[in-house]
């Protein structure tokens, strides 16, 4: 259940609903700010985070549906409760990405290098947010395990508040050194799913085909892609703009 933080009439105000807005905001901030390094005008960053921030809860909200369409045939109605969780990060990066691809052609911009400017901020962004979830893992004997009731837990929101703050500081003092647009993306897409296949290990989760977590399969496959395509993009070498 969710940590309510307070109410005003029938509304609740929920801590991770409070911590992914701080995390939207800085993120839209940073990427402002690596923008007028990179060129692009504010306008453009903060249009483009607007379609972003909507293409990415729905298609959040839509791919964990998917995961558990059985249910919410039967009952609709829950779909639109996104207040009582159910939200895949994969979902949010593929509406993310389709809405960039969308908006990069109308803008003539260069996806890649909206991508670089952008990727820093996602993982700030999700680093910050992370601090506010209630969804823990695997019971442990850890002594930073989350205690709850008489059992300790994986402290998943810790495991990725640290990763994704690591993936942050490698993604913002790489990108100054930058061998082609499209580096810190694809870097960015790269880091994130080895961590979140590492994180996976210490989840309560349901697995695929016996040997894994769909979470898992879709990192690996990922990180395959972003693979190939820095390699790619390194034959076809040009220098990133600064």
């Amino acid at each position: 259940m969710q940590r309510i933080l307070f109410k005003v009439g029938p509304f609740s105000v929920y801590f991770f609903g409070l911590m992914t807005a701080v995390g939207i905001l800085a993120g839209i901030w940073l990427a402002v700010r690596e923008g007028k390094r990179k060129g692009l005008s504010p306008e453009d960053i903060l249009d483009f985070a607007l379609y972003a921030v909507i293409a990415g809860l729905v298609g959040a909200r839509l791919v964990f549906v998917l995961f558990d369409l059985e249910f919410y045939l039967a009952n609709p109605v829950e779909i639109l409760r996104v207040n009582e969780g159910g939200l895949s990060i994969h979902g949010a990066i593929l509406g993310g990405t389709l809405v960039a691809l969308w908006f990069c052609r109308g803008r003539k911009i260069s996806f890649w290098r909206l991508g670089d400017i952008v990727a820093p901020s996602l993982a700030l962004g999700e680093a910050i947010a992370r601090v506010g979830c209630d969804i823990y893992g695997a019971p442990t004997s850890a002594p930073w395990g989350i205690l709850i009731g008489a059992q300790r837990y994986h402290n998943i929101p810790l495991y990725t508040t640290v990763a994704l703050s690591a993936v942050f500081a490698i993604l913002w003092l790489r990108r100054r050194r930058a061998r082609y647009d499209g580096e810190i993306l694809l870097r960015f897409l790269a880091l994130y799913s080895v961590a979140r296949f590492i994180i996976e290990y210490f989840r309560v989760s349901v697995s695929f085909l016996g040997l894994m977590t769909v979470a898992q399969f879709i990192s690996l496959v990922i990180i395959a892609v972003a693979l190939g395509l820095m390699r790619c993009r390194l034959v076809r070498y040009r220098p990133a703009g600064r």
